[in-house]
């Protein structure tokens, strides 16, 4: 008896699809969006739905909210295969046939940012990943559009939850990919550098909406509406990938063939198998049974990734809960309720997230969450949920860890002098997570910082004001996004800025306190600093007597996404 014919992708289910891919804030009025378009089944598949839709909905009522209204088709030419010609062209001749706007995007191998050409000998899947992220963002950017989104799938996520367990992920990470999250300040350290964005990254979103749609379903919809797509020859090659490798076990698995066929692979893809059916075994949210065929593992994952949001969701109630009155860019949690979270899931999952919002890493890196190194989280985690209190500590990701006793009408304490310390009426203990500093304090005038610390904005400035520029932002120790009303610029700085090439005066944002909050100075040849705005105690500015032409904001962020 024939088996059933997978269904195709219906608009209205896909609208539901959609949907839930909105970021928390909705979609901004009158946005674009883009899809990024490899020329295959999955990505064509998706532009033809996201076109369809949003033509539908500007002539229905089925949406009660604002969307995106148009759409845009990226697509990156990696240079790396003699199939990446043909693949970018028929992903502009898709996007041609469907009337949706497109931008094909080269990486230019050897070009800073951009490494020299990989070869088959390198990490070829991570350097080509981190290059076509570097430049999907910058389409964006070029385009407009407010969100991407990728053609991922459920097979897609069965393979990354592998690929994650192979890495030595937590129960979290073996969730697999979000449908919706932000793009983050990049994976880069430089401004400038590859895979660096920057604050523009908190404002710009990932979405996948048919993450949970099988790809044979993807395939019935392509051939309902007789989409024209390519296959990437290279996704069918097991030695090339750990990806490859996982798609072709399953496939092999799935059909009931001989495993033999990856007798071959190269030593470090079958060490990765060998790891991740041990990592499988040991899961405790639910079973993932690698000879159990893609349906078990399709359940398997969606119980993880449903573990994972109920997670966040936690995580974020607590926060709610546990979060005292906090100086800008610390946080601090009352430890009286911290013995309350007994789930060592989300125990993990609050620690991280408190690092992500103080580190000075770049927000969404693996730095930020001190690369989750198991060992270094859970010193953390024990620290925090002892009762008798500990020294300030650090375990990574740049934060530092302190004992503070917190009083609403009096003065924080905070560091050892907590210790031991008997409480009076109105105090309560807590932990201060705050940015690990570089040199104490009391040292920040007179040190020699790092220039991602001591930064001249000399040249910055004098060109936005040459171009006649109204504004000019600067993130700082990617923690605060120092913005320069130009218009207000006191009179002496304008002046100073006009010959700072034969003066060799110059304007930098420095760090004081010991939160290592910013401040505006300008610095003269064999003179002391002069202060012209810092950041105060309750988060205002002091301009000292200038009109407010600067303002500093703590950008990083507690959310889940």
């Amino acid at each position: 008896m024939a088996g059933i014919s997978p269904a195709p992708i219906l608009f209205n289910e896909f609208f539901q699809m959609f949907m839930r891919c909105m970021p928390p804030n909705g979609w901004p009025v009158n946005s674009k969006i883009a899809v990024g378009n490899s020329g295959g089944p999955d990505s064509t598949c998706l532009l033809f739905l996201l076109k369809k839709l949003l033509t539908d909905l500007r002539s229905k009522t089925m949406a009660r909210q604002s969307i995106p209204t148009s759409v845009v088709s990226l697509s990156v030419n990696h240079n790396l295969q003699e199939a990446s010609q043909s693949m970018a062209a028929r992903s502009a001749a898709n996007a041609a046939a469907m009337g949706v706007e497109h931008l094909t995007l080269d990486i230019p191998w050897g070009i800073p940012p951009f490494s020299a050409r990989p070869v088959a000998s390198q990490s070829m899947e991570q350097v080509a990943r981190e290059a076509r992220y570097h430049v999907i963002f910058d389409g964006m950017a070029r385009t407009g559009a407010h969100s991407v989104a990728f053609g991922h799938h459920a097979d897609d996520q069965v393979e990354t939850s592998l690929m994650r367990l192979a890495r030595g992920t937590t129960e979290l990470g073996a969730g697999g990919m979000r449908r919706c999250r932000r793009w983050g300040m990049g994976t880069g350290d430089v401004e400038g550098g590859l895979g660096w964005v920057g604050h523009h990254g908190l404002n710009r979103w990932i979405i996948r909406p048919l993450l949970e749609v099988r790809k044979d379903r993807i395939l019935a919809t392509c051939e309902e509406h007789r989409l024209d797509y390519v296959n990437d020859p290279t996704n069918f090659q097991p030695d090339i990938t750990l990806r490859n490798a996982i798609r072709q076990m399953l496939t092999l698995q799935e059909e009931g063939k001989d495993m033999s066929a990856l007798s071959g692979l190269p030593p470090h893809i079958s060490s990765s198998l060998e790891k991740i059916k041990i990592a499988a075994a040991d899961l405790q949210e639910t079973t993932m049974d690698l000879e159990g065929g893609l349906h078990q593992l399709h359940g398997a994952v969606k119980v993880l990734s449903s573990r994972l949001e109920d997670v966040d969701n936690e995580v974020t109630f607590h926060l709610k809960n546990l979060t005292l009155p906090s100086p800008p860019g610390t946080l601090i949690l009352s430890s009286h309720a911290l013995p309350a979270i007994v789930d060592p899931t989300v125990r993990l999952a609050l620690v991280l997230r408190v690092m992500r919002y103080v580190s000075f890493h770049p927000w969404g890196s693996l730095r930020a969450d001190g690369n989750r190194r198991r060992t270094s989280i859970q010193r953390i985690i024990d620290t925090l949920w002892q009762s008798d209190g500990a020294p300030p500590f650090t375990a990574g990701g740049g934060v530092l860890w302190q004992p503070a006793i917190f009083n609403a009408k009096k003065r924080l304490r905070v560091g050892t002098q907590c210790l031991g310390r008997q409480l009076q009426p109105g105090e309560r203990f807590a932990w201060m997570a705050s940015r690990l500093p570089a040199v104490p304090y009391y040292m920040l005038d007179i040190a020699t910082l790092s220039a991602k610390l001591d930064v001249d904005i000399t040249e910055r400035l004098a060109i936005a004001m040459s171009r006649g520029d109204d504004s000019l932002e600067v993130l700082f120790d990617c923690r605060f996004l120092v913005r320069f009303d130009l218009s207000q610029i006191p009179e002496e700085l304008v002046a100073a800025l006009r010959k700072y090439q034969e003066t060799r005066v110059n304007v930098r944002i420095k760090p004081h306190t010991k939160y290592y909050w910013p401040k505006v100075v300008l610095r003269k040849p064999s003179c002391p600093d002069t202060t012209y705005a810092t950041l105060i105690d309750n988060g205002q500015m002091d301009t000292f007597g200038h009109a407010p032409w600067v303002n500093m904001e703590y950008i990083r962020l507690l959310d889940a996404t």
